[in-house]
């Protein structure tokens, strides 16, 4: 794949904006410059080419989150893990945006296509991710009253439209909308909430003074 960089351009571009089967080989090869005879040859079909250009994502994507995946990441504290993996998150977005929304296009397709896709690559990542939110219902950091799967939806949608919450790349704006999704997903938006209570306490404090 990286031996045709037209190509690679042409596919992220291309799938970055639809799912799978929306996508059209035609309008890749056509933008990369590249015949159908040459491209068969070296990835056989579509999906050769899909998985070349995941597996080109899930490496850059990689870097960001290996150092978190060395911590050991603690569980027993959910929301604390959270506010981490929400800042590779983002940082992996801005580093580049068309993977960052290409990753995201893989939560639109059906299930038996995911699973076709981590079957191949041996890691799902929708897996682990549940797995740590279960941990987080059983250690009581989660109301139970909300199923784990309707929980991992809810994170996994805040996660992919950041890049709408997002006014700058400056790293400081970057950090500090991360920690507010994540004090949404952990409070919500009630006036009556830890965190409400922690600025009104700090407002009467200042005016005190």
């Amino acid at each position: 794949m990286l031996r045709y960089p037209g190509l690679k351009e042409a596919a992220i571009d291309e799938f970055a904006m639809r799912r799978f089967e929306d996508t059209s080989l035609n309008d890749i090869l056509k933008k990369a410059g590249m015949s159908k005879g040459s491209f068969y040859h070296h990835f056989g079909d579509k999906f050769g080419l899909y998985l070349a250009v995941i597996d080109i994502i899930a490496q850059k994507k990689l870097s960001f989150f290996y150092p978190l995946m060395q911590e050991n990441l603690d569980t027993s504290d959910f929301f604390g893990m959270l506010k981490k993996v929400m800042q590779a998150t983002t940082e992996f977005m801005l580093s580049d945006e068309r993977m960052h929304h290409l990753s995201n296009r893989l939560m639109e397709e059906d299930d038996g296509f995911r699973s076709r896709l981590y079957s191949l690559f041996g890691v799902d990542y929708y897996k682990s991710f549940s797995e740590w939110v279960y941990q987080g219902v059983e250690s009581g950091q989660i109301d139970s009253i909300y199923s784990p799967e309707f929980v991992v939806k809810i994170i996994e949608i805040m996660f992919s439209n950041i890049h709408k919450l997002i006014s700058s790349g400056d790293p400081e704006n970057l950090l500090g909308t991360a920690n507010q999704v994540i004090d949404v997903i952990r409070y919500g938006i009630s006036r009556k909430h830890p965190v409400a209570d922690d600025h009104q306490d700090k407002r009467h404090l200042s005016a005190s003074k």
